[in-house]
C-alpha cells in the first residue's frame, strides 16, 4: 500500500496558490453559517433528487408526512395520526396550521397530490417503485385522506417520509418548490452555492437566519476554506489526514460511528460480471481493511452488508475474505481465460472526481492486477458520473447508500423489477428467490418473521455479490470556533443544521 501514500501525500502540503486559482473563494457575511458540500443538488424536487447533496437540501427546506426516530421507527412528522382501518386501508390525518414556504396553508389535498404524481403514468420520479404497493389515495375532507393498497406493506409509512408539495407542482429538477421545512431558498448560483433563509412559516424557527450550502468539490480546497474561515462547517467532507490537523488548530472535531453505507456497485448483465462466483472472486482480491486503515484513516468500520449494526433487521452473514490467492483460484476455475497481452478482463470504473473516491479505486485497481484484471478508471463530474450510474452505463462504480432505514431498502436495490427509472437496481442483479423473499419481507407485519426474512436476505447478498461491501463511514463534523456545539444523527441527516447557532460573546 505504499503508493496510496505517494499519491495521497502532496494533497496535504498544498500551498496556498491552490485559494488564488479557486474563483469562488470569498468571505461570508457575519450573519450567515456557511456549510461546504462536495456536489451540487442533482434535482430540487423532493420528488426526484435521490443522491447525497440532494438529501441534504431537502432535509433543510422540506418536511414528510413521517420521520425516522433513533430506534429507526417511522413517528408522524406534519402527520397528526395514522390509523390502520384494514391491512390494506389507512387513514392519514394531517396537523392543522402548518404553512409553506410561501404562507399557503397545507391540507390534505396537497399530501395527495404529491403522492399521486409519484404514482401516475409517465412520472419519471425513482420513488414510482416504492410506492407502486399503492393502489389510491384519496381526501377523506381538508384534514384526512385515505390510502388503499394494493397488497400489506410493512415500510408503507417508512417509504413516506419524502416532501410534500403543494397540490399542481410540476415536476422540476432545476427549481426548487415552496416547503414546510425550517428554511426556503433565498438565492441559488448553480455549481457554486445555495443561501438559504429562515422560513418565516416554519412551525419551529431554525437557530440561524441564514445558511450557505457551498459546493467546493475538491476536498483540499474545502480543508484550505474552512482554515481561512470562508466556511464554517464541513461534515464528512474532509480528506481523513487533515481531520487531526484541524483538532490541533483549535477547531471542533466530532466523531462517532455512522450507518451510510459504502459500496461498489457491479454490472450484473455483463459477462463474466453476471456469474455471482466471478463477482465474489473480485470482492475477494480488493484487500478492504488495508484501504479503510491507509486511505480512510480508520474513520469507518467494515461493512458486512447494506444494514449497519444499529438496525434492527440486521444480521451478519460475515465479511468476504481478503484471499488474493483463492480469488485466483475461482476467477480460473470459471474459465476467465488470460489474453496473450496478459490481461484477463479490463473492466470500466467509475466515480466522482472525490479524490479520495478516486484513490479507492486505484488501491482496488492495484489489487486486482493479481487476478489479471485492469480498470480503465473514469474520474467524472457528478452530473456525469450519476447520469451514467442511473443509465448502467459502468462495470464497476463507487457510491453511498445514506438513511438507510427499513430493510425494504434491499428490494428497492435488488429486486430484478426494481430496475431505473423507478427503483435503484442499477446493476441489474437478477435472482427469483430473492425477489420471493424481498416482496415477502415488505407484506410481513410482525417484526420476528421480517427479521428472518432479511437475515436469509443478506445471506444470499453476501454469497452473490451484487455489491462489493466496503465500510459503514464514521461521521466526522470539523467546525470552526464561531459555531456553538451541535450533534448530527448517525445517517449524517442535514436536519442538524437547522440548529447550528453562532456562539455567543459576553
Amino acid at each position: 500500500m505504499i503508493f496510496l501514500f505517494r499519491r495521497f501525500m502532496p494533497l496535504l502540503v498544498l500551498s496556498t496558490a491552490a485559494l488564488i486559482c479557486y474563483s469562488c473563494s470569498r468571505g461570508i457575511p457575519e450573519d450567515a453559517i456557511s456549510i461546504a458540500v462536495e456536489a451540487f443538488p442533482s434535482a430540487m424536487d423532493p420528488r426526484l433528487g435521490t443522491d447525497l447533496a440532494s438529501a441534504r437540501l431537502f432535509a433543510l427546506i422540506h418536511r414528510g408526512l413521517f420521520r425516522i426516530n433513533g430506534r429507526q421507527e417511522p413517528e408522524p412528522d406534519i402527520a397528526r395520526s395514522c390509523e390502520q382501518i384494514s391491512p390494506l386501508e389507512y387513514v392519514v390525518t394531517l396537523r392543522e396550521g402548518l404553512r409553506f414556504s410561501d404562507g399557503r396553508p397545507l391540507t390534505s389535498s396537497d399530501a395527495v397530490f404529491t403522492i399521486s404524481s409519484i404514482m401516475a403514468d409517465g412520472s419519471r420520479s425513482p420513488k414510482k417503485g416504492e410506492l407502486a404497493v399503492i393502489r389510491s389515495v384519496e381526501a377523506i375532507d381538508g384534514w384526512s385522506f385515505r390510502i388503499i393498497l394494493r397488497s400489506p406493506s410493512a415500510p408503507l409509512l417508512t417509504l413516506l417520509n419524502f416532501g410534500i408539495l403543494e397540490e399542481g407542482t410540476g415536476f422540476s429538477g432545476e427549481t426548487s418548490p415552496p416547503g414546510l421545512g425550517p428554511f426556503r431558498i433565498a438565492e441559488v448560483r448553480r455549481g457554486r452555492d445555495i443561501v438559504l433563509e429562515a422560513n418565516p412559516f416554519a412551525e419551529r424557527a431554525p437557530a440561524t437566519q441564514k445558511l450557505v450550502l457551498k459546493v467546493i468539490e475538491d476536498p483540499v480546497l474545502r480543508a484550505l476554506e474552512l482554515k481561512r474561515g470562508s466556511v464554517d462547517v464541513v461534515v464528512n467532507d474532509l480528506p481523513p489526514d487533515s481531520v487531526f490537523s484541524f483538532e490541533k488548530k483549535g477547531f471542533t472535531v466530532s466523531r462517532f460511528p455512522g450507518t451510510n453505507y459504502s459500496y461498489i456497485g457491479i454490472n450484473c448483465r455483463k459477462p463474466p460480471l453476471d456469474n455471482p462466483r466471478v463477482r465474489k472472486a473480485i470482492a475477494m482480491a480488493i484487500d478492504r481493511k488495508s484501504i479503510l486503515k491507509n486511505i480512510m484513516r480508520g474513520y469507518g468500520r467494515e461493512a458486512t452488508g447494506m444494514l449497519s449494526p444499529e438496525n434492527w433487521a440486521y444480521s451478519n452473514p460475515g465479511a468476504v475474505p481478503f484471499d488474493p490467492d483463492g480469488a485466483l483460484q475461482v476467477i480460473e476455475s470459471e474459465g476467465v481465460a488470460m489474453s496473450g497481452d496478459g490481461i484477463r478482463l479490463r473492466l470500466s470504473y467509475k466515480t466522482s472526481m472525490n479524490k479520495i473516491s478516486r484513490f479507492i479505486a486505484e488501491a482496488a485497481g492495484e489489487n486486482l492486477k493479481h487476478l489479471g484484471i485492469s480498470l480503465d478508471i473514469q474520474s467524472l463530474e457528478w452530473g456525469s458520473f450519476y447520469s451514467d450510474v442511473k443509465q448502467g452505463n459502468f462495470d464497476l462504480f463507487s457510491l453511498n447508500w445514506i438513511g438507510i432505514k427499513d430493510p425494504d431498502a434491499y428490494r428497492l436495490r435488488f429486486d430484478s423489477a426494481a430496475t431505473p427509472p423507478f427503483g435503484f437496481n442499477r446493476g441489474g442483479y437478477s435472482n427469483p428467490a430473492l425477489d420471493e423473499l424481498l416482496r415477502e419481507g415488505a407484506a410481513e407485519t410482525d417484526r420476528d418473521r421480517r427479521k428472518d426474512i432479511y437475515r436469509r436476505v443478506q445471506a444470499i447478498l453476501s454469497e452473490e455479490v451484487p455489491y462489493i461491501n466496503l465500510w459503514w463511514t464514521d461521521i466526522v463534523a470539523v467546525s470552526s470556533s464561531r459555531i456553538a456545539p451541535f450533534a448530527i444523527p448517525p445517517d449524517g441527516d442535514f436536519s442538524f443544521a437547522a440548529g447550528l447557532r453562532l456562539k455567543t460573546h459576553s
